[in-house]
């Protein structure tokens, strides 16, 4: 039998054997990468995955959750200048981390199931903001004068959540009662079983009158100069400064008894404060926690950053 010609132009063994080989599929590139930083914030880095470089995924959140915990004890003790460091960190951590992560090629595509691990991993970021501010910190901005001098229209404060121990001279963020969609921010001078009444401006707890010490100095910086008076009033042995505007003072109320289970609260810009006078009292339950700190501030007309009030603690 003749043997059949070799074919010159058929494949090499070696060849051959190369073509069997599945091809790999690439992974995730650089965008989807990004997206994923993105939609995970603020578990910083998370976009690593994408890219398949484990370590630099693993340093980064580790970053990430230290400045988070910074930022959380900070809020809840309170430590304003330390709550503005980490803040300010945590931000530039996470734009240092989305750079990083459009400077960085991939590393091997992520195996397994990736577009669950990916949902995973922003449902983490997502909830874990979520579970802070439902019960440790959150960020509110001030946009009234009610609470002047203390609070300025353009604060952003943080407060530590929960409703517990709350005392006089405590500033808390609650829902206003007639509306819980919206948040108010005020001073408690009176809590349940107390008895209040205000004269001529002076707040009496159970008959004493508040001491009120006046202060000599100009009206803060949102009012006009000569149109109000500043001073010092003490509650329960904590001292606070309030405003007060002799020429349009608020209406008196009446000696009246708070029922337990609530709290009574004003304004610091006494007579241009819309509260308790006006609505009753709060029910702790509408109370969604303490404010303590200033984080940032700026002009509401200028949007120029308020330096010196940034890392201020709230009293």
């Amino acid at each position: 039998m003749a043997t059949e010609p070799v074919n010159p132009y058929a494949p090499s063994e070696a060849l051959a054997h190369e073509a069997e080989k599945p091809v790999a599929r690439p992974g995730p590139g650089r965008l989807a990468a990004l997206v994923l930083g993105i939609l995970a914030y603020p578990l910083t880095g998370a976009g690593f995955y994408a890219l398949g470089r484990r370590r630099r995924l693993a340093r980064w959140i580790a970053v990430g959750l230290f400045l988070w915990v910074l930022v959380i004890v900070s809020v809840r003790f309170p430590l304003p200048k330390l709550c503005v460091f980490a803040f300010t960190a945590m931000m530039l951590a996470t734009l240092a981390s989305l750079v990083d992560v459009l400077v960085a090629g991939p590393l091997a595509p992520p195996k397994g199931r990736v577009v669950l691990i990916a949902a995973l991993l922003v449902v983490a970021g997502r909830g874990g903001a979520f579970a802070v501010k439902r019960w440790l910190a959150e960020a509110f901005s001030i946009p009234s004068g009610a609470m002047v001098p203390t609070l300025l229209v353009g604060d952003h404060i943080m407060v530590s959540k929960g409703r517990g121990d709350v005392q006089r001279g405590d500033i808390v963020v609650f829902e206003f009662p007639p509306d819980r969609s919206t948040d108010y921010v005020k001073r408690v001078v009176a809590i349940g079983g107390d008895t209040i009444e205000v004269r001529d401006g002076i707040v009496s707890i159970n008959g004493a009158a508040l001491e009120q010490t006046k202060l000599e100095g100009d009206c803060p910086e949102q009012e006009e100069p000569g149109w109000c008076q500043l001073a010092r009033e003490t509650n329960a042995g904590r001292s606070y400064t309030i405003m007060r505007t002799p020429d349009h003072p608020a209406a008196d109320l009446s000696r009246w008894t708070l029922p337990e289970g609530n709290v009574f609260v004003l304004g610091d810009n006494r007579d241009n404060s819309y509260d308790s006078r006006k609505w009753g009292p709060v029910p702790l339950d509408h109370v969604k926690g303490k404010a303590t700190l200033v984080y940032m501030s700026s002009d509401p007309k200028t949007r120029a950053l308020r330096w010196s009030r940034l890392g201020r603690g709230v009293e």
